[in-house]
């Protein structure tokens, strides 16, 4: 099992700044246009934890399926995902802002340079499921 960071990219430059709605309600990790292929890394069983703007953690779920490709050729020039069962989320307030997001330095993340990142060696993990408990809601 490996971990990821998938970058959401919700900046205005990088074209698709609702990316983490439709990624958190359709249950995927996705990554967009020339960055697409990146995804392909994660496998089955793989941990991936969503990455927002401002060192955020969005989401920490295990992938279910792998990119199997589109029956489109055009979709799948567009975009390349993951199915993810999300463990945990963060809520949102009502402009879509992360309200008790985990910090990515928190759990010993320092490297994030990329959409899809193999993290699985920096990760903390008791330190990860401490976060994830912290800000569970029943």
């Amino acid at each position: 099992m490996k971990t990821w960071l998938v970058n959401t990219n919700t900046k205005e430059k990088n074209g698709n700044p609702n990316a983490f709605k439709y990624m958190l309600r359709q249950s995927k990790a996705a990554a967009f246009y020339d960055r697409a292929p990146e995804i392909d890394k994660i496998k089955k069983g793989d941990l991936v934890f969503l990455y927002h703007n401002q060192n955020r953690i969005i989401a920490v779920g295990a992938v279910v399926t792998p990119h199997q490709g589109h029956d489109f050729g055009e979709v799948e020039k567009i975009e390349h995902w993951v199915d993810v069962n999300w463990l945990w989320k963060a809520d949102f307030n009502c402009e879509f802002e992360p309200t008790n997001s985990i910090d990515r330095n928190v759990l010993g993340i320092t490297m994030v340079n990329g959409t899809v990142v193999n993290v699985t060696d920096q990760i903390d993990y008791k330190v990860l499921f401490e976060q994830i408990a912290q800000r569970q809601n029943f």
